[in-house]
């Protein structure tokens, strides 16, 4: 969308504007209140948010009823975590019959992600808002996609059974790689698993075997037949948190277990007298230790642990055909693909919902996952499409963008990062230069003489930048830092050797100082900075040998770390180490909801390392959920090189963009402005920022 507004007025010489489509004019009558003014903007591009506040606070004290203040002040809030301190600040503002729209859009977003019901409702269907073709016109890209793995860069590996392939799909449609399977060949791939390490497992329904891709030599394993380890038409996979590979036997009506390596451990699922055994085996999904598989034929979803041994039903004959299973809703809920439609199990009712309804009654669902966008794709394998599915009041909700920093050093080559995020502020991921449009705002001046008279006319307008370059996102090879948040209580005594050998695995993950450097802060009743970031594993292992303290102040701790990462960077993260034991006597005056907007307005991800046999408390689950991390266990068999990866493999919402300003200067003097938009399938968001050329 290009904007443009053009107006003269007559002078004798000064000239002042106010555009309704940019934001409030840099107009200050106090020389006070525009240098403080100017010095928190620089303290805000340079992620000083604290100073910033404060500068901003100084400005305001010299003008009180300049909205251009209020506006920054209230970015600077936010950015350090105080939403509802930045609303207050906004509040004074929105009033004005002058405020862009933008702002505007930006307070009512903020507010209803603070109030989620009011966006999303559990009863709400989906809708279909974008389907990938894979036939057009004569020209075929794929056939029969029969399973679908959301990617975290915002891409889809998509299992094409009717074209032997496994695709990956960026969320514009376009197909980024096709794996083929070597030299052998895929033979009617079905089925699709993955690890954290890129490993992932195809089951080959005509080929009778399992070929392992996607990292080091290809690997192919079992074989056809009845035996132990052997495979008749294998269909649905998946994978545990410890490497360990399930696969739905569908002639053999059984599941069999293989290790990471292909190496078949046992099979189950057969007839028994607690279990009425498989007829049709078909989808599966694994969570907290419970396998879920669906029966096609009975109609069924049925529970079993890791060692195979029935554990009860769910959804008995509630359901059409059920084939594929995924989790969603931070895995409290199931879905089904079930044949015309989708299902939604809820895990602690059991109650199905659904949650999408075909209009086509030829349609056939053999796959549904939701993606790191938020939205439910779908794999209609009769049809040959894939199927982007959304509920309605988000299509209408847009996205929230933010322009995090401008960086004009080399005016007039500027540099922008933006995050994209959706309304209930989860980063939207995978988009390129296409999904991006920049402008800026020009003014230019001409006199002429009329009647005798100089007479200026000044023309402002919103136009495109020249030179627009999508210079990358979260996957840029940037290095990594890590704050190691770690619990100073004196039940952590008993666990050092634990702690050194984690914080030496994750510190090893790394391959040197160009791709991450490391921190460490104690969240102990004082939080410090025991490392700074820079530091040796010698350091970091050293620091574990300081004194136990009573009374940690965890939120003060995960305040000081998050401190230290900022500006944040693409893939930043905390990694508390600890007994998982936050309580209400771990926090002050902060709250649980600060704390997470401080880290998802900031894009670092908290990830909770637990030691010994505890478990994540209901707080630090949340705020590891809300950031985008995840909880390990410290003793887990495969170590910490799928935290590692984890952290790595993260990608944000965040991108980077560059253009050549055509904007003035004035050597440095001028309040300049770009705004950026974002599109994706129906939906869009746009932001506007401020910044200035180095004084000339």
């Amino acid at each position: 969308m290009n904007l443009r507004k053009a107006f003269s007025v007559l002078s004798l010489g000064l000239f002042m504007a106010v555009s309704s489509f940019a934001q409030f004019e840099a107009d200050f009558s106090s020389a006070g209140a525009g240098e403080q003014f100017r010095l928190g903007v620089q303290a805000y591009q340079k992620g000083r948010y604290s100073e910033a506040i404060l500068l901003f606070e100084k400005s305001l004290a010299y003008e009180p009823d300049q909205p251009l203040i209020s506006f920054w002040l209230g970015r600077a809030y936010l950015k350090s975590g105080f939403e509802s301190t930045a609303l207050r600040a906004w509040d004074s503002i929105l009033g004005d019959p002058s405020a862009p729209p933008f702002i505007r859009a930006k307070a009512e977003g903020l507010r209803a992600r603070r109030m989620a019901g009011d966006l999303l409702d559990d009863s709400a269907t989906f809708v279909e808002m974008a389907r990938f073709e894979g036939k057009k016109g004569r020209t075929t890209y794929f056939l029969r996609p029969s399973s679908i793995l959301p990617q975290r860069d915002g891409s889809v590996l998509v299992v094409a059974q009717g074209s032997d392939a496994v695709l990956v799909i960026d969320p514009n449609g376009v197909i980024r790689s096709t794996e083929k399977g070597g030299l052998q060949g895929l033979d009617r791939p079905f089925g699709l698993a993955s690890l954290p390490d890129g490993t992932f497992f195809v089951t080959e329904f005509n080929g009778d075997r399992i070929s392992r891709l996607g990292s080091g030599k290809p690997l192919t394993f079992g074989a056809k037949g009845r035996g132990p380890g052997q495979v008749l038409g294998p269909q649905y996979a998946v994978c545990d948190e410890d490497g360990y590979l399930y696969v739905s036997d569908y002639g053999n009506t059984r599941i069999l277990k293989f290790d990471a390596d292909g190496n078949f451990l046992f099979a189950f699922g057969q007839k028994s007298d607690a279990f009425p055994g498989f007829v049709s085996p078909s989808g599966l999904a694994e969570k907290d230790g419970v396998l879920y598989a669906a029966d096609s034929f009975r109609k069924s979803i049925y529970r079993f642990d890791l060692s195979g041994n029935y554990l009860g039903a769910m959804a008995e004959g509630a359901m059409h055909f059920p084939e594929g299973l995924s989790f969603w809703k931070n895995g409290s809920a199931l879905l089904v693909a079930d044949t015309d439609r989708i299902l939604s199990i809820d895990l602690d009712t059991e109650t199905p919902t659904v949650v999408y309804q075909s209009p086509d009654r030829k349609a056939r669902l053999v796959g549904a996952a939701s993606d790191y966008n938020g939205n439910l794709l779908a794999c209609d394998f009769d049809a040959s499409a894939i199927l982007v599915l959304t509920e309605a009041p988000l299509i209408a909700a847009g996205y929230d963008v933010e322009i995090e920093r401008v960086m004009a050093d080399a005016f007039p080559k500027v540099t922008l990062d933006v995050t994209v995020r959706d309304r209930l502020g989860h980063p939207v991921v995978g988009l390129k230069a296409p999904n991006f449009h920049l402008s800026e705002r020009i003014t230019r001046k001409t006199t002429v003489v009329e009647r005798g008279m100089g007479v200026t006319h000044t023309e402002e307008s919103l136009v495109p930048v020249t030179g627009m370059e999508f210079v990358g996102s979260a996957t840029v090879a940037t290095p990594v830092r890590i704050s190691f948040l770690l619990e100073r209580s004196p039940a952590m005594s008993l666990y050092v050797d634990a702690l050194r050998e984690s914080i030496a695995s994750l510190y090893g993950a790394f391959p040197g100082k160009s791709s991450a450097s490391f921190s460490l802060v104690t969240a102990g009743a004082v939080p410090s900075l025991d490392v700074p970031l820079g530091g040796s594993v010698a350091d970091l292992t050293r620091a574990l040998l300081k004194p136990a303290q009573e009374g940690g102040r965890f939120d003060l701790g995960l305040r000081l770390a998050a401190s230290g990462l900022l500006p944040s960077g693409p893939r930043d993260a905390i990694v508390y180490l600890g007994t998982g034991s936050v309580d209400d006597a771990s926090f002050g005056a902060t709250t649980l909801f600060d704390l997470a907007s401080l880290l998802q307005n900031n894009g670092i991800r908290l990830y909770a390392v637990i030691v010994g046999d505890n478990v994540a408390s209901p707080a630090l689950r949340y705020l590891v959920e809300a950031s985008g991390g995840t909880v390990y266990s410290a003793s887990r068999p495969r170590g910490m090189g799928d935290v590692a990866a984890d952290i790595a493999g993260a990608a944000s919402g965040r991108y980077r963009l560059s253009f050549t300003s055509a904007a003035d200067s004035g050597f440095g003097e001028n309040y300049l402005t770009v705004a950026a938009e974002a599109y994706l399938y129906e939906k869009s968001g746009r932001d506007e920022l401020g910044y200035y050329a180095p004084l000339r």
